[in-house]
């Protein structure tokens, strides 16, 4: 009992009852008022996650080591953000959406340090091509070994490192022969400096593609959900619009009862009236 009122909880709906009497104790009717149930669960605490610095920091990467720190700290992000969909205590939908964010940038954050370390070693090879001396013989033999030996070690280093990137691609067979033909020709030294700055352009538009392709990927899920949302308030609140009739019959007399009930009703009620005489 609440001053008098009976409450009743029934699946999402509190019912409210009172008696009525007259003046001299003679009960005169029962009012009823429904109304929603409110939720008392516990609050899901929001997702700490910028789309926007995981996408810039990609972006802003200028060696392949950078690159790899990059990959590895999206990394961490991925794993937290899994733990905390597994203690549940955050919204799972926006956790989600989060964590498929974070997945298509990693790749596309590793995609771009194999870029990178591919425009390094054309650029170190080019480096070596100046270093050459223009007339060999005149160099003691000594010398020609040890740097034939350093050439030796240096080919046997990209070479393994090519046989990785190629391991790497091997899921992107669509794109797998052209970048074979761009690492061997920055392994040769046969690669211009024109030919570099036009293989760097190339790589930064599809590095930048890949990330725009998240980051629109991520804002969609979120403009759906936030659709969604406002279209079920319009819907309880047009519900609430037409539960909220409140009518009284008295002796067979019809009369408005929002302001002569309204000191008895338990507090913030409203809703639906059931009056029964």
């Amino acid at each position: 009992m609440n001053g008098g009122w009976e409450v009743k909880v029934s699946g999402n709906t509190t019912h409210y009852r009172k008696k009525l009497y007259d003046a001299n104790g003679n009960h005169v009717g029962t009012i009823g008022i429904c109304k929603p149930t409110k939720q008392t669960g516990k609050k899901k605490k929001p997702v700490l996650y910028s789309f926007k610095q995981v996408s810039s920091q990609v972006l802003q990467a200028k060696t392949s080591t950078k690159a790899m720190q990059v990959s590895n700290g999206i990394r961490a992000k991925i794993g937290l953000l899994k733990k905390q969909l597994k203690n549940g205590d955050v919204d799972e939908e926006e956790i989600l959406r989060a964590i498929l964010h974070a997945e298509m940038v990693q790749r596309a954050c590793d995609k771009k340090k194999k870029n990178l370390k591919m425009e390094e070693t054309a650029e170190r090879s080019m480096e070596a091509e100046e270093e050459l001396p223009a007339n060999p013989e005149e160099v003691p033999d000594e010398e020609i070994k040890e740097l034939e030996q350093a050439e030796f070690e240096a080919l046997m280093e990209k070479l393994e490192m090519t046989a990785d990137e190629m391991m790497e691609a091997a899921e992107e067979t669509a794109e797998l022969d052209e970048e074979l033909d761009e690492m061997a020709e920055a392994l040769s030294g046969s690669m211009t400096p024109e030919d570099l700055e036009q293989l760097k352009v190339k790589h930064r538009s599809d590095e930048a593609r890949d990330i725009l392709k998240a980051d629109l990927k991520y804002l969609k899920a979120l403009f759906d959900r936030l659709q969604s949302e406002k279209e079920n308030a319009g819907k309880s609140s047009f519900n609430g619009c037409i539960d909220s009739g409140v009518s009284l019959s008295l002796g067979g007399m019809d009369m408005p009862v929002m302001d002569a009930v309204s000191q008895s009703m338990p507090a913030e009620t409203g809703g639906t009236f059931d009056t029964t005489v």
